[in-house]
């Protein structure tokens, strides 16, 4: 049986993957000029700054209670639990580390002005969405072990 706690990690997990892992926009994104990207990411940035820490947040507390409800009744469930916690931190640290300052500079950007160094921004915040997506796919394929 799964206690509450986990059955809630389990959703908002899911939740946080499907909302940063597929990345429909990914090859738009990676190839537009300027005029078409500035507006494209601070729509983008205007629904994830929203979104994006409030499901990471919720997933995090989610595992750590799975994580103290399982302790002592299946500590190989927790262990996941925990894998998948610190995947989700990663991910925050990540993102507060490398894409909160560029998408700040970048809702400051106007399209028809190009702002010099820009591609080298894009290609930092890409490295950082890579990672930050394979940390996701971390934390949701750990929460799925714990099921097991």
């Amino acid at each position: 049986m799964t206690s509450p706690p986990a059955r809630a990690h389990d959703v908002l997990t899911a939740v946080l993957v499907a909302a940063i892992v597929p990345d429909p926009a990914g090859r738009h994104r990676r190839t537009a000029d300027f005029a078409q990207y500035v507006p494209h990411q601070q729509r983008a940035d205007a629904v994830m700054r929203r979104l994006a820490p409030a499901l990471s947040v919720a997933s995090m507390g989610s595992g750590l209670l799975a994580v103290g409800a399982l302790a002592r009744r299946d500590p190989a469930a927790a262990a996941w639990r925990a894998v998948s916690v610190a995947a989700v931190a990663g991910a925050i640290a990540l993102t507060v580390r490398v894409h909160v300052p560029f998408n700040r500079q970048l809702r400051t950007w106007a399209p028809q002005q190009e702002v010099p160094g820009w591609r080298e921004g894009r290609a930092r915040w890409e490295r950082a969405h890579h990672a930050r997506r394979g940390l996701v796919v971390l934390a949701g394929a750990a929460a799925l072990a714990a099921r097991r």
